[in-house]
């Protein structure tokens, strides 16, 4: 027995909706605004909506042979390493946590959380703001 022509139809349009929806889900944002209100959704709030090509280079194992790993985790899902790099971008390191001072207040971390981040990021070796970048999210990127 064959399905009638509006039957095929129905189930040929159910299928492409569910292949659209399985396809939005698993691709990365491209639109720079959309990639910025994620980035700033992460920061504030901390709540992952969609992927970012970002998302992508954080290798968990590298990153759990860390004994900070998981307040180091949780500053790259917030996108903090993310926003830093994007500050240094825009100007040059002045060797301070100047920047990451403020992303952390940016994050609505209290003083004492903020004291406590900087103190895990200088034992890892970052004493500014490049070093952060250079030698605290380089453990948690790539092979």
């Amino acid at each position: 027995m064959s399905l009638g022509n509006g039957k095929r139809t129905a189930n040929r349009e159910k299928r492409r909706e569910i292949q659209e929806q399985l396809t939005s889900e698993t691709e990365v944002l491209k639109d720079k605004k959309l990639i910025r209100e994620e980035v700033n959704h992460r920061i504030v709030s901390g709540i992952k909506t969609m992927p970012l090509e970002y998302d992508s280079i954080f290798n968990e194992e590298k990153a759990r042979q860390n004994k900070d790993s998981d307040l180091l985790i949780l500053l790259f899902q917030r996108m903090f390493f993310y926003r830093l790099n994007e500050k240094l971008s825009a100007f040059e390191c002045d060797h301070t946590l100047h920047l990451s001072e403020q992303i952390l207040t940016q994050m609505q971390f209290s003083r004492g959380k903020m004291n406590e981040v900087l103190e895990v990021l200088k034992k890892n070796g970052g004493i500014c703001d490049c070093e952060i970048i250079y030698n605290v999210e380089s453990q948690l990127i790539g092979k």
